[in-house]
């Protein structure tokens, strides 16, 4: 799915760039303390504590899976991490295409009566989890995917522990496993930004079953749209089009216009990678159409992060893959402008990077280089591999134009996001 380098082997500045793009990251990468094969950036190796586990997505399924797959999920070690290989990505799209498929032709949840013995799980306990989940996506959006991790499972197993040993009614164990599989999805989404893409694949794929166990299709399509975000970045844009084509059909009816704008704007990501120029146009209609609809009063917790601003996002990132690049400056311009800065930092990254290569594509090199060093500075701020790649591919795309102060700015990156992966990697 993606190079040994750790970097995507795409830009959305054009297919042509694709060639060049992973040999300038690699090296500028190499220059952090640490490159994405141990884990986390900051070096530490992400499967030191023990070897690595079995872990069969075939048997999510079956009818002990989701138990033993959760009990595996939050052990001590680190679960699915193969020592050297934990910046690639472990499964293949088969396999995650055809959970996604499981997922959609699944038999409807059965849920139990209650469970007997145990602790009396009470409302107010299960509304807590709830809370403590929006606390940590908010931790997420400040303080980047390294610093929330570790939280997302500790939360985790906790739930799980509840659920093997609580007592409750049908309705609260829908909400548990409504739980479960959120903070999977998050411990998945932080491992993602991370760099560890193995786990984050698994934890997805967990969080896929719990999802469906909690009779939530609509939180199923989120997951599945994560996954696709993933596939997207590193360059297999056919299922990440698999991945939301699915989610859009089997969460149709429960979806939110929010949820279908971004459903719609990741799609049109994915069709810009694939060169379907008609379907690209097509999705960010739909998009745009959609957030208008917006209602954030019907929307569920986890989609509180979407706006006009990440909708036009998408949409500039799609068209200039698709090679209109004023189109594209116009929406990453505004995207930028509305976005919450103090609220998204990494976001203002993502955004302010992805503009930067626009305004090096439609010839403005010198607002790119000024955007340069915003980016950098901002992603030495943040502990998201994803960020620091961001602002490596800009310093790439400047470099390529042949700018002259190129290598004063990629020497900043180096000390930036060096001096970045340091300080997140603690004492």
């Amino acid at each position: 799915m993606r190079e040994p380098s750790g970097v995507p082997t795409w830009s959305c500045a054009g297919r042509e760039r694709a060639s060049r793009q992973p040999r300038r990251a690699a090296s500028a990468t190499a220059a952090t303390s640490a490159t994405a094969t141990t884990g986390f950036v900051s070096g530490r190796s992400a499967a030191t504590a023990g070897p690595a586990r079995r872990w069969a997505p075939q048997r999510l399924w079956a009818a002990d899976g989701l138990a033993a797959a959760l009990e595996e999920a939050t052990s001590q070690v680190e679960p699915w991490v193969l020592p050297g290989l934990s910046d690639l990505p472990g499964l293949g799209g088969a396999v995650l295409t055809a959970a996604a498929h499981q997922w959609l032709v699944a038999d409807p949840a059965q849920l139990p009566v209650a469970v007997l013995g145990g602790r009396q799980v009470r409302d107010t306990l299960v509304t807590e989890f709830e809370q403590r989940i929006d606390s940590l996506r908010r931790m997420d959006d400040l303080l980047g995917g390294e610093n929330v991790h570790g939280l997302a499972v500790s939360e985790l197993r906790v739930i799980v522990r509840l659920l093997r040993t609580g007592a409750y009614n049908q309705r609260q164990h829908g909400r548990l496993y409504a739980v479960a599989a959120e903070l999977a999805r998050l411990a998945g989404w932080a491992a993602f930004d991370s760099g560890r893409h193995q786990a984050a694949q698994r934890y997805w794929l967990v969080a896929l079953r719990a999802a469906h166990e909690a009779g939530r299709p609509a939180l199923g399509a989120n997951i599945l749209r994560c996954m696709a975000e993933q596939a997207v970045r590193f360059g297999d844009p056919a299922d990440a089009v698999t991945l939301l084509r699915t989610a859009r059909a089997g969460a149709a009816d429960t979806l939110t216009a929010t949820e279908r704008a971004i459903v719609a704007g990741c799609l049109a990501v994915a069709y810009a990678q694939l060169g379907d120029v008609r379907s690209v146009h097509a999705e960010i209609a739909e998009a745009l159409v959609q957030i208008e609809r917006a209602d954030p009063a019907a929307d569920p917790e986890y989609v509180y992060w979407c706006s006009r601003s990440v909708i036009e996002y998408y949409a500039g990132k799609a068209l200039l893959c698709a090679g209109d690049v004023a189109a594209a400056v116009e929406y990453l311009s505004r995207s930028v402008d509305q976005l919450d800065a103090a609220a998204y930092p990494r976001e203002l990254v993502h955004h302010s990077a992805w503009l930067g290569v626009a305004e090096v594509d439609a010839g403005n090199v010198e607002q790119a280089v000024c955007l340069g060093y915003q980016v950098i500075e901002l992603a030495a701020r943040t502990a998201s591999e994803n960020a620091r790649v961001d602002a490596l591919t800009l310093c790439d795309a400047i470099e390529m134009a042949g700018y002259p102060g190129a290598t004063a700015l990629t020497d900043r990156a180096r000390a930036a996001l060096r001096a970045g992966n340091t300080a997140a990697a603690g004492p």
